[in-house]
């Protein structure tokens, strides 16, 4: 910009400056206003153009027609936004018991329990007995509001008594639970428009026992799959999609569904990999997904479900032995703002998928990968490589790889773990087991203003993992919390983040269960 034009930008109405940065990323907002003292005033006198910064700053996106954003004033939304930004910098806890909740019973507490699925939504557990085919869903805490709870035996899930429930997948946001099964009853099987599917998926709304109100219909139809009876699969949704993963010797198979305008689809991906790879899959956002592995992530585009998902890139990780997928973070979350009385619980903000953190952990908690999503929508600088993007180009800016020592948990851009305390002791002067939370805030206006307490993380970490040595140097804000919780042989079973609140499920010692 020359010092003529410059002149002329700066006798604008500053009406016209507030006009053009509001179209401006928030980045390019931060450094005109650093490095202009007139735009900086502008900024400084408009809580729209803060809000904007602060909104993208945290990865949020805003829900707009609601009563909050229709009523309440931008000045407000903005400290609302910063308070409960800073809220996390001083996060503590409290212990609260659910052993005695009515929904909880022994079987359920066993953390070795292969046979019941446990899985955190929306202030919610829920839980999945593949043995007794059973269903629940119900507060951790009684002033979560609103408050769902709710057993489904398999009567009222199934269409046919001899139908078998292979996975359950519940979405509170939308009053829907998925519900996959197979059976071998030929009278209810003629009645199908497509009879000869190895499982089917039933659409059922969480308030009722009947279709979801906004399903096409009842039952999602699979295209053909063989051996899938026999395979281990995963059911998960986001928004109108829901998705189905099976594997079963190397062969594996997605398939997606837009299930309010369709029971069935075309969308549909197939490949094979060594027998013993593990294999997983997530949304990022409404029309992008990932399946990954231990090798390698493969990005796709959901254009249309009538048609196969788009391939886009591949995105190769730095570890070439075979090592094993033990949990993918939540990439479905919503991240809500306080509730106001005026808008008891409505959703307020959404995690931006284009700017948020994907966390997973693989070989038994050996490795965690801390991955920023924006480095999957911005593929400009990979397009020469697209095929085959090699770690070194992508990796170590866009993630931090770490050992995580025990259990951990995610929410948007912020990830929790439990830290053991060296040299605790008991009260009689024993050796004790004691942890504490921490936590790693990425979201970039954090790192920048360093807000609350906690410590600036910036330079480049080494993990090893089979030998083979990892550098990552995504930044992110590291603070620990005040508190600390003894543990037992048990051990905490995961951490939970919802919303505004963390939960950090304990189990007894089997002397105390009993």
């Amino acid at each position: 910009m020359t010092s003529k034009s410059k002149v002329g930008f700066l006798s604008l109405a500053e009406e016209l400056h507030f006009d053009i940065l509001s179209f401006l990323p928030y980045r390019d907002i931060l450094r005109c206003t650093s490095v202009c003292k007139a735009l900086r005033q502008t900024f400084i006198s408009s809580s729209e153009l803060q809000y904007i910064v602060e909104l993208a700053g945290q990865g949020l996106l805003p829900v707009l027609n609601t009563e909050f954003h229709k009523h309440v004033p931008i000045s407000r939304r903005l400290q609302l936004l910063k308070d409960n930004a800073s809220a996390w910098f001083q996060f503590n806890f409290r212990l609260v018991s659910i052993r005695d909740h009515p929904a909880i019973t022994p079987a359920y507490l066993q953390p070795q329990s292969s046979e019941v699925k446990r899985f955190f939504v929306d202030d919610h557990l829920y839980l999945f007995d593949e043995t007794e085919q059973l269903v629940k869903i119900f507060p951790l805490v009684p002033q979560s509001s609103p408050q769902i709870h709710r057993e489904w035996t398999p009567e009222s899930l199934l269409p046919v008594s001899d139908a078998v429930i292979d996975h359950v997948w519940i979405d509170p946001a939308q009053n829907l639970i998925a519900i996959a099964y197979r059976t071998d009853d030929d009278d209810y099987l003629d009645s199908l428009s497509w009879p000869d599917r190895p499982f089917y998926i039933d659409l059922k709304a969480l308030d009722g026992d009947g279709v979801h109100p906004q399903a096409a219909g009842q039952t999602l139809f699979l295209s053909e799959l063989d051996d899938c009876q026999d395979s281990s699969f995963k059911l998960q949704g986001l928004g109108r999609h829901i998705a189905i993963q099976c594997g079963f010797c190397g062969m594996w198979w997605l398939q997606i569904w837009d299930w309010q305008h369709s029971t069935t689809s075309n969308s549909i991906i197939s490949y094979t990999s060594s027998d013993d790879s593990d294999e997983d899959f997530c949304f990022l956002g409404n029309d992008r997904f990932l399946t990954i592995s231990n090798l390698n992530f493969n990005l796709f585009l959901i254009e249309d479900v009538s048609q196969k998902p788009t391939f886009l890139a591949n995105f190769l990780l730095p570890i070439s032995e075979l090592i094993y997928i033990d949990y993918v973070g939540p990439t479905d979350d919503i991240a809500h703002g306080p509730q106001l009385q005026m808008e008891a619980h409505q959703t307020l903000w959404t995690s931006d998928p284009e700017h948020r953190i994907l966390f997973f952990v693989m070989n038994l908690h050996s490795v965690a990968f801390a991955v920023s999503t924006k480095v999957f929508f911005d593929l400009d600088p990979f397009k020469e490589t697209l095929e085959e993007i090699p770690w070194e180009l992508w990796g170590p800016p866009n993630t931090r790889a770490f050992n995580p020592e025990s259990s951990f948990g995610v929410v948007g851009n912020r990830v929790f773990q439990a830290a053991r305390v060296v040299g605790a002791t008991a009260d009689d002067g024993s050796a004790a087991t004691e942890y504490r939370l921490y936590m790693m805030d990425f979201s970039p206006l954090a790192v920048q203003r360093r807000q609350g307490q906690g410590r600036v993380v910036k330079e480049p970490s080494t993990i090893v993992v089979e030998n083979e040595s990892i550098t990552t140097s995504l930044p992110y804000v590291e603070v620990l919390s005040d508190g600390k919780y003894s543990a037992d042989a048990h051990d905490v079973v995961k951490i939970w983040v919802d919303h505004y609140e963390l939960y950090v499920p304990r189990l007894a010692s089997p002397s105390a269960m009993n």
